[in-house]
């Protein structure tokens, strides 16, 4: 049923890692690690509580990789952890603003809204 299918798709993410470098180290890095996913100047960075790292993968790419998890895509250049929000608000011009549970705060695309509702109904 739908239910299961939900939870074998949460699950599944735990099955793989992130490569992350900085300040010249690799890391691995789980996706229930990771805060959001952002790109800037085609570069991509993974966010966790307190660090970012550079990824080699492009953030399309990681979208498809995240499919069916706890992640969604709230603006061109961004990737949310919904386990990590902890609430949204009105904001200019019929975006949104989301804040995470470690009070960063990150603006939500109107292109995007309906997709950020639907995975947090799901």
């Amino acid at each position: 049923d739908k239910r299961i299918k939900k939870l074998a798709d949460y699950i599944r993410q735990f099955t793989f890692s992130f490569e992350g470098e900085t300040e010249g180290k690799q890391y691995q890095l789980t996706p229930e690690s990771i805060y959001y996913i952002d790109s800037v100047d085609g570069k991509t960075f993974l966010y966790d509580n307190t660090q970012s790292y550079l990824c080699r993968q492009t953030l399309s790419s990681l979208e498809t990789l995240l499919k069916d998890t706890t992640f969604v895509r709230i603006s061109k250049n961004c990737i949310l952890n919904t386990a990590y929000l902890k609430c949204v608000a009105p904001f200019t011009n019929h975006r949104m603003k989301a804040e995470l549970k470690n009070g960063e705060h990150l603006l939500i695309s109107r292109n995007y809204i309906d997709d950020l509702k639907e995975k947090i109904r799901s």
